[in-house]
């Protein structure tokens, strides 16, 4: 499959993932067994996340630096990653809960809009490094990263506009709004890499998988693994499940 045709693909299935995702709290409930599902494939997610930024995107980084042939021993690759997980951090836990805590007694209604924020930059810096990717094996790595955890942020999302009592059109427009965050992403990555610049490329590609790398650490250790794990049950059954997707990312480094 051509490169190209790859990454409309992942479009589709990306803006099909958020939607549902995002959509399904405004027509039912969830389960206590449906909860649980949820509940373990986010786990797998967050093995899949930390497996993709440790494993591929930061040593992608890595490489692409090394190409750049800058003669200075320094780990900019590194660098990047923490400040991208640093500059997440902020975003969630310092401002988004800054907003959250002045909007208690007042307008309810802005967390959500926050919570979307803090997401789309996330969807965004991953859509673009998808879209920098050149080869298959390595854009089906970050695909992968990303489709099992997008319909799950779309669903908290969700449950966070009908807890605000939102109107339904505005959730529907929100969420189709988050949905195509990714694929923003993914076509600003994509015209980036069709630069003539060969180096100016590979300059892009080094710094958003960097960057891109942090904020799946992130997103892995702060967003996915830490609320997985704040209930007791089951504890077991979901560390296996997390491990499982790691190894999956570790597996495929092997070829990608």
């Amino acid at each position: 499959m051509n490169i190209i045709w790859f990454k409309i693909l992942t479009i589709i299935l990306i803006i099909a993932a958020g939607i549902f995702g995002g959509l399904f709290p405004t027509r039912k409930n969830l389960s206590k067994s449906g909860g649980e599902k949820l509940s373990f494939g986010n786990a797998f997610a967050g093995g899949i996340f930390l497996g993709a930024g440790l494993l591929h995107m930061l040593p992608d980084s890595m490489e692409n630096f090394g190409k750049l042939g800058l003669n200075i021993d320094y780990p900019f690759a590194a660098l990047i990653a923490g400040a991208g997980f640093i500059f997440v951090l902020f975003l969630e836990k310092v401002l988004m809960r800054e907003k959250a805590a002045d909007t208690l007694n007042n307008d309810e209604t802005v967390y959500p809009f926050v919570l979307f924020l803090v997401l789309a930059i996330h969807s965004i810096i991953a859509g673009m490094s998808l879209g920098l990717e050149t080869g298959m094996a390595s854009g089906m790595v970050i695909f992968i990263a990303i489709i099992a955890h997008k319909g799950s942020a779309s669903f908290a999302l969700g449950v966070s506009l009908v807890n605000a009592k939102i109107r339904k059109p505005l959730i529907i427009r929100t969420i189709i709004f988050f949905s195509i965050m990714t694929p923003i992403g993914i076509a600003i990555g994509s015209v980036l890499s069709e630069i003539d610049s060969n180096r100016t490329a590979i300059w892009f590609e080094a710094i958003f998988d960097a960057l891109a790398a942090g904020t799946f650490v992130y997103i892995a250790v702060l967003d996915i693994i830490n609320e997985v794990f704040e209930t007791p049950q089951k504890r077991w059954a979901k560390f296996g499940i997390l491990i499982v997707g790691f190894v999956l990312m570790a597996a495929i480094a092997i070829w990608a």
